[in-house]
């Protein structure tokens, strides 16, 4: 088989489907897609909506709930006890399909009357708005992963306790500020380090304790900005720096990241990996263009995909036991899974939302524990086998055209039009941002902010030290510094709550400015895109090619420039120097 090059009908830029993934499309009985990987994954993303929260009535109890839904969508919500009981039944909504009509229009149409959940949350104690998180407790607006106790503000992170505005991390207790931490205690605004303890402002750094300001460090104590003092010297200068102050912590960030710049950064963060590409890879092996995944094997075109998955493309939020699944937003334990939003431990279902444990769905919302239905409707194991057939056929000859005047048959992902989210409230605009007017253009629905009228009790700008705080800050109206100006679901002002002004006094760290939004974006920012460019080693023998950095041991390739190319998730006019996997280990470890 050649390698095919399309042109992508959504972006319109051109993408090669080689022959791995022609082998795959095939073994899925599905047609080579028209969309680009990054227009696939922007398509899936628009399903998630994580931290835009709303408060509506719960369609069955009547009572008042926090949920995802915007009080205007014109759909059925219920709130997590309703949704959980045995009080109604989704096989009730069912309906036969209309040949007459796009299956994109009728799955739209049973999506208007089957009960939603207000939110996903799972095994959760008094975790209330949280979303789409399992195994809470006693934790305050956790979006994604699991196992989170005493933690507030955290996101796609595992085994967090005690921690605040902390992402993409691991087993970490009393950090904050942070992401892609792995088993850190009382770590502050650092990124990419692993085993650190009671340190500010480290990236890249491993097995490091009292430490500021500091890169690529490894079994180092009392360094700031890479510089060794004694430990009564490292104190002193502790001091000095005010870190518990907004206008030090802020001078310090600035010269830590400043002094980054002058030393390598490995092509992509990756670790035990074996004919892979992508960025922010843990134990995985024949994994191309994915990222933030561990534990895989034979995937591609992924995102977030923490342990377990195999043999499958386009993932989002999914593992854990998962195979031959391809196009699915959140899943677990799932095989031969085609086209699905949150899809779990199932079995040959298509085009189906919010389904558990269930085989042979085509179409369906809601069911649990289900086989052979079609719109939720059941059928004969030979009835649903021959209806399936025709339907897949029927969406060939009459398939759906969105606004845009995109056609959409079997193959493609749900229409983004058909998300009950808007562009601006999911996923998507964290990792692939848009301007209103830029998502009009390219068809996605956006959300205009609600009107609320806050009546501010401080300024963030006027908050005192953690320490000097009085004890009813916590029951003040705080504007956040961006004020709404901003593309980042700002909430425009924010409380500060009794638990977090005690673990700000405990950190010794200053009062957040920016609503907690914002502050996740900004820790987003610290990580690269979901995209990757054609790249070349940086290191020209004794030094890096700029001449910024010298190397302190001697390379491979002698005094000749490396030859090393590689994919990279660092854009070709970054500032960072970047040395591949052989150069960055002999600088570094």
């Amino acid at each position: 088989m050649e390698v095919m090059s399309t042109k992508c009908v959504s972006c319109g830029s051109e993408f090669l489907t080689d022959q791995g993934d022609q082998a795959f499309f095939e073994a899925m009985k599905v047609p080579l897609p028209t969309h680009c990987p990054e227009c696939r994954m922007v398509r899936r993303q628009v399903w998630r909506n994580e931290r835009a929260l709303y408060k509506r009535m719960c369609a069955l109890c009547g009572e008042e709930t926090i949920t995802m839904y915007a009080p205007e969508k014109p759909f059925v919500v219920y709130c997590t006890d309703c949704y959980q009981s045995d009080k109604w039944d989704p096989m009730t909504y069912g309906r036969a399909f209309d040949f007459s009509k796009p299956f994109f229009e009728q799955f739209s149409a049973l999506m208007q009357v089957v009960p939603r959940r207000a939110l996903y949350q799972d095994f959760a104690e008094g975790s209330d708005y949280s979303n789409w998180a399992v195994y809470l407790k006693n934790s305050y607006l956790i979006f994604g992963g699991h196992h989170y106790e005493d933690t507030a503000y955290a996101a796609q992170s595992f085994y967090l306790k005690d921690c605040i505005d902390v992402d993409f991390s691991k087993k970490c207790e009393q950090c904050y500020g942070s992401i892609h931490l792995r088993q850190c205690n009382q770590v502050r605004f650092s990124a990419f380090s692993e085993d650190c303890a009671d340190s500010w402002f480290l990236y890249g750094c491993r097995n490091c304790t009292n430490c500021v300001g500091c890169t690529n460090l490894r079994n180092a104590s009392y360094c700031i900005y890479n510089q060794q003092y004694s430990r009564e010297e490292y104190k002193k200068k502790l001091t000095e720096m005010a870190l518990d102050t907004y206008e030090g912590a802020s001078r310090v960030g600035v010269e830590a990241l400043k002094r980054s710049l002058l030393y390598p950064h490995k092509y992509a963060w990756t670790k035990n990996v074996t004919n892979s590409s992508g960025d922010d890879l843990d134990q995985v092996r024949n994994c191309k263009h994915c990222f933030s995944a561990s534990d895989s094997e034979n995937c591609r075109y992924s995102f977030f995909i923490p342990g377990g998955a195999k043999d499958s493309y386009d993932l989002d939020h999914c593992g854990l036991g998962l195979e031959l699944t391809y196009e699915l937003m959140s899943g677990f334990g799932n095989n031969r899974v085609r086209f699905g939003n949150r899809v779990y431990y199932s079995h040959d279902v298509d085009y189906s939302d919010d389904c558990f444990n269930s085989a042979s769905l085509f179409g369906c919302i809601g069911l649990r524990k289900k086989e052979h239905c079609v719109l939720n409707k059941q059928y004969s194991k030979e009835e649903y086998e021959e209806l399936v057939g025709k339907i897949i056929k029927q969406m060939g000859d009459i398939p759906y055209r969105d606004r845009s005047g995109r056609d959409y048959s079997f193959g493609e992902f749900f229409p983004p039009e058909l998300s009950p989210f808007a562009y601006n409230e999911t996923v998507a605009q964290e990792y692939f941002p848009l301007t209103e007017e830029t998502a009009g253009v390219v068809g996605f629905a956006w959300r205009e902010n609600d009107k609320k009228e806050y009546k501010a009790d401080v300024r963030s700008e006027n908050l005192p030290r953690a320490k000097d705080a009085p004890s009813d800050l916590t029951e003040k109206i705080v504007t956040c510094s961006h004020s709404g100006s901003c593309n980042e679901q700002c909430t425009k002002a924010f409380r500060i709550t009794k638990n977090e002004l005690q673990f700000y006094q405990k950190l010794g760290v200053p009062l957040p400015r920016l609503c907690p939004n914002c502050r996740h974006y900004e820790r987003l920012n610290q990580r690269n895109p979901l995209k990757l460019w054609k790249g070349r080693c940086c290191c020209s023998g004794a030094e890096s090619v700029n001449g910024i950095y010298k190397n302190a041991t001697f390379h491979i390739h002698g005094s000749e420039r490396c030859l090393n190319e590689f994919e990279t998730s660092y854009a070709p006019d970054r500032q960072e120097i970047i040395y591949c996997e052989t150069c960055y280990q002999a600088e570094v470890v």
